[in-house]
């Protein structure tokens, strides 16, 4: 055989088709073959060869071919054709959801004499309209990122901390934590009840998942611009692939040790109201994996186990009675496994099963940190969380010019809390700094299981051009279970009715009685069972017109909830209202009719290949999660107030007495919200243009900007503005409704007594971003990754999550309960009640200030350099802190929410007058080494080094006046983990992360 090389000069070419790839769990290759006069050479052998075996396909009348579902990773391809001298190109990488495009020159000569193409991958995907990044497994195994795969989700650009939400849950596209979609192996991983990455808890926040890098083969991060093919998401989509087996037998034996030793000392803090210091942390996981052919070239497999154990310590203020214990753990452990078993039955039709779980726990201790601040432990519990994901994929191609995708997936997800005590929660108000004892008071146990059917298509055909027509269906089948509860002993309510849970009391100061018990919250009813349908289908062209291509599509979203125990009728006014008649049914709603355009373009100027100018404009749905059903369509069947004269709950305050300071003393919540029959799902609108080119080989620069608005917002809101409950003139029949919030919707209606004229106003959140890109993937020893963004994000809105009352609940939050554009909250609250803050700022109607996941600034470089076996890796992370507005108690609910002015303008800190918290700056560094022990084993020991410079500046502040209604906070402008909080907020000390893996 005669082999010889051949420059890439002749190779890369944008004229091959179909070229916009759309798979969600693999990548493909397109192109076309010609000779050396430029025709068309038909029937040619095209092998497709990686670790996982070769497929073959034949080029067709025009010189195209089309090799679809591959795996990411290496590829070489050879072209073969009798009459003609063999052409084989190596080392093509193929990304998750991307399509690299190839042109192939074959010469007259012996089908014997080999011509090896020497050239890189191309780097520009020159007919996607999608931003975002992809991040390989090779790739971050020579970085210094953390071992969780959302860890690595900080890479890309217009990924940011999301105010509260969870480091696991980003914000992506100025959005909230909770408006992204996770999928992994095609299978939507997103907490049913919340919509988190995981595990989410309403008490705990965000739990994430067990899923390491070790678990992946390729992330893809979709920040915008993504095809009708995604929805769910008014942030961004996660879409993960899971590693897989290959024709050779390969495995590994790994672990990771972040031991608390060469940590850097936590920085501590001392408050006036008290606050829990961290003291160290430690992180281990270790694992095995392997992976290799059952039957080679047909059956493969991959398995793994990744055990993890976290320990955080943590320190009870000083002169409070737990300080006495000094550092207490707290520890989580998580037993994540994964496997797949494909089958390739043929060259175009291939099965896939994959499964996946992180079942979780932590131990009896601090699992709330809140809880060392009670007089002893009865705060204490355990955890136990986590989930198991299986996914069955078929992957097949019937003709050249026809694909075909379905998939059967099942997803179960749970979360339960065991109080190490049976206890009320009790706040004390009647000393300073107020002290909790008792148990841990509000938990909440859930469990869901989600199944999904899905069925996809692509058609390839010409007409005026040549187009790619994808188009398919999605039915996921949703059970949502939840137990509510609150601890302590069961007890009588003032109407007689007995309680199912215990009850979360404060002791209220009285100058007559001395003292009152107030109830503030327990159930009258805990156990909700709530099922959701969701449906969406799709229609994506790509048509290529010489070098435009143009990218019309649609998506439709439905999903109907269902709230439960049975409290509407059949024949009921709205849904909701339970006003008619009949026995009573299971309340529901059906969100339909939610179309979402995408149409985009690109543009290969050059032709070559090399370069690309594009544009695109989007329709983005959030899809509900099932909270709002467990709470909207069910009634939190709950008791808000009761007031009682003794500890032991059992001797009411009559309704009238003017006790604790109010004469009213016991409110419930027993009746579903009432839904707008015309209400339809919040959606965002995005418009981005952008340009790429490949500066040198394996080298890609961008620009683009971002623009992103919320058109229309699904939120509840009620119609009394809050100074009528306190003048006397609220009515009696006040009402809750699920809709889509606007100016006169609802409508406000003119009270006795204030000024008319008062609004709701329109749910505003503008995002503006312009990032410049530069990339390298792994050549020449060396890759790189890097970014920066200038942005803007204002609005009176940030999503499903509503950070500065730290309030997880998807669409009926707080914001709009009470009308926002209201002047009688200063004119007449202010003078009469003693009203503080203006709640006008709570929206634009005295200018729009910025919301809390403004990060105007954000520089991020991470790159590597080998030299043989030594690798060192770098990691620079500099941006804007978080922007700080004061707030005052919201007088009606107590919730602290009432801004002193317009978002962001500010706060008075210990450290200083500040409008944001300092600038961030971390630098990671990597370094490794490979012992190679023989051709297919080798030892790799690395040491990763996190905040090299020790920098521990305050990431947040508490930037609440009030604890209660004109009860004053002491700690305000404290660096705590954001208002009210008890946790100190700075960055994390220098940690030292080890790790030896050994591979065969």
């Amino acid at each position: 055989m005669v082999r010889q090389a051949l420059t890439s000069a002749v190779l890369l070419s944008a004229v091959a088709w179909p070229l916009q790839a759309q798979e969600t769990t693999s990548g493909s290759l397109a192109g076309r073959v010609l000779d050396v006069q430029q025709s068309a050479v038909a029937g040619a052998d095209v092998t497709v060869t990686s670790e996982q075996g070769s497929r073959t396909f034949k080029t067709d009348a025009t010189g195209s071919f089309f090799a679809p579902f591959l795996t990411p990773g290496k590829y070489s391809v050879n072209v073969r054709l009798a009459g003609f001298a063999t052409v084989e190109r190596q080392g093509i990488e193929v990304h998750l959801g991307q399509r690299l495009a190839l042109l192939f020159t074959l010469k007259v000569g012996d089908l014997h004499e080999v011509i090896d193409v020497v050239s890189g991958s191309p780097v520009v995907d020159t007919h996607s309209t999608t931003i975002g990044g992809n991040l390989s497994s090779d790739v971050l195994k020579r970085l210094p990122v953390g071992r969780n795969f959302t860890d690595t989700l900080y890479l890309v650009p217009g990924v940011s901390d999301s105010s509260g939400v969870g480091r696991a849950n980003p914000s992506i596209g100025g959005a909230s934590g909770l408006d992204n979609a996770y999928i992994i192996d095609g299978v939507n991983i997103a907490d049913e009840g919340y919509g988190g990455v995981g595990t989410y808890s309403a008490v705990f926040g965000s739990l994430g998942t067990g899923v390491t890098t070790d678990f992946v083969k390729e992330t893809q991060v979709k920040t915008g611009g993504f095809e009708a093919e995604y929805g769910m998401a008014t942030g961004g989509v996660v879409n993960v692939l899971t590693q897989s087996g290959t024709n050779e037998f390969h495995g590994q034996v790994f672990g990771y040790l972040r031991p608390q030793w060469f940590e850097s000392a936590f920085r501590q803090l001392d408050t006036p109201n008290g606050n829990i210091n961290r003291e160290g942390t430690q992180q281990l996981d270790f694992g095995v994996a392997a992976g290799g052919p059952v039957v080679k070239d047909k059956v493969l497999l991959f398995g793994l186990f990744n055990p993890q154990f976290l320990r955080d310590g943590f320190r009870a203020p000083k002169g409070f009675p737990l300080a006495s214990l000094g550092s207490v753990d707290r520890k989580r452990h998580s037993y994540s496994y994964a496997g797949k078993l494909t089958y390739q039955v043929s060259s175009n039709h291939t099965l896939n099963l994959s499964a996946f779980g992180d079942p979780s726990q932590g131990d009896n201790g601090p699992q709330r940190p809140i809880s060392l601040i009670g007089d002893d432990t009865e705060a204490f519990s355990a955890i136990n969380y986590g989930g198991h994901q299986q996914v069955l994929r078929y992957d097949g191609v019937l003709s050249q010019n026809w694909l075909i995708e379905a998939a059967i997936a099942h997803s179960q997800n749970h979360f339960t809390e065991n109080p190490s005590a049976n206890t009320n929660y009790v706040t004390n108000g009647l000393v300073t700094p107020v002290r909790i004892t008792g148990g841990i008071g509000y938990f909440l146990d859930t469990q869901s299981h989600r199944y999904d059917y899905q069925l996809k298509s692509t058609n390839m055909f010409r007409a005026a051009g040549r187009h790619q027509l994808r188009y398919g269906v999605d039915l996921e089948d949703v059970e949502y279970d939840v137990t509510n509860g609150v601890s302590g002993p069961t007890f009588i309510f003032p109407d007689g009715t007995p309680s199912v849970s215990g009850a979360q009391i404060a002791i209220l100061p009285d100058p007559t009685y001395g003292a009152i018990y107030s109830v503030q919250w327990a159930y009258i009813q805990k156990q909700h069972n709530t099922p959701q349908k969701y449906f969406s289908a799709f229609l994506q062209d790509t048509w290529q017109v010489g070098r435009l291509a143009l990218r019309p599509g649609v998506r439709y979203e439905q999903e109907r909830l269902t709230g439960d125990p049975p409290l509407c009728h059949a024949n009921d006014s709205e849904p909701g209202a339970a006003d008619g008649t009949g026995p009573l049914v299971a309340c529901s709603f059906s969100f339909s009719g939610n179309w979402a355009p995408r149409i985009g373009a690109t543009y290969d100027f050059s032709g070559n290949g090399k370069t690309k100018l594009y544009a695109s404009f989007s329709r983005f749905y959030v899809r509900l999660p099932n909270n709002l059903a467990a709470r909207s369509l069910t009634s939190d069947a709950a008791v808000l107030q009761a007031d009682y004269f003794d500890p032991n709950l059992t001797q009411p305050v009559p309704e009238g007495v003017d006790a604790g300071g109010r004469t009213t003393h016991y409110l419930t919540s027993t009746s579903p919200e009432i839904i707008d029959p015309k209400a339809k799902l919040t959606f965002s609108q995005e418009f981005v243009v952008g340009f790429e080119f490949q500066a040198a080989q394996a080298i890609n620069l961008g620009v683009r900007y971002i623009h992103r608005t919320l058109p229309r917002v699904l939120e509840d809101a009620a119609q009394v503005p809050v100074v009528a409950y306190y003048s006397g003139v609220a009515p009696d029949n006040i009402v809750y409704r699920l809709t889509n919030i606007a100016p006169g919707n609802p409508a406000i209606p003119d009270l006795p007594g204030l000024p008319s004229g008062i609004s709701e106003e329109r749910p505003v959140r503008t995002y503006d971003a312009i990032e410049v890109t530069a990339s390298k993937s792994f050549s020449d020893n060396w890759s790189l990754i890097a970014s920066y963004r200038y942005s803007k994000l204002q609005g009176n809105y940030e999503g499903f999550y509503k950070s500065d009352i730290v309030q997880s609940d998807p669409a009926i939050t707080t914001l709009f309960d009470f009308p926002i554009d209201d002047p009688s909250y200063t004119e007449v609250g202010g003078p009469q009640y003693g009203f503080q803050g203006d709640i006008r700022y709570q929206g634009c109607a005295l200018g729009c200030g910025v919301l809390p996941n403004d990060r105007p600034h954000q520089l991020k470089i991470a790159g590597q350099y080998s030299f043989k076996e030594f690798n060192v890796g770098l990691a620079l992370n500099a941006g804007s802190g978080r922007a700080l507005s004061g707030l005052y108690a919201n007088p009606v609910y107590n919730t602290i929410e009432i801004p002193d002015g317009p978002r962001g303008s500010g706060i008075q800190t210990v450290d200083g007058f500040m409008r944001r918290t300092p600038f961030e700056f971390l630098v990671d560094v990597r370094l490794d080494y490979t012992f190679r022990i023989s051709k297919s084993q080798r030892i790799l020991v690395s040491a990763d080094v996190f905040n090299v410079f020790n920098n521990q500046n305050p990431t947040a502040y508490d930037v609440y006046h009030d604890l209660a209604f004109q009860v004053p906070n002491p700690n305000f402008g404290q660096p705590v983990n954001g208002g009210g909080s008890v946790l100190t907020s700075f960055q994390t000390p220098r940690q030292v992360r080890l790790g030896a893996r050994f591979e065969w």
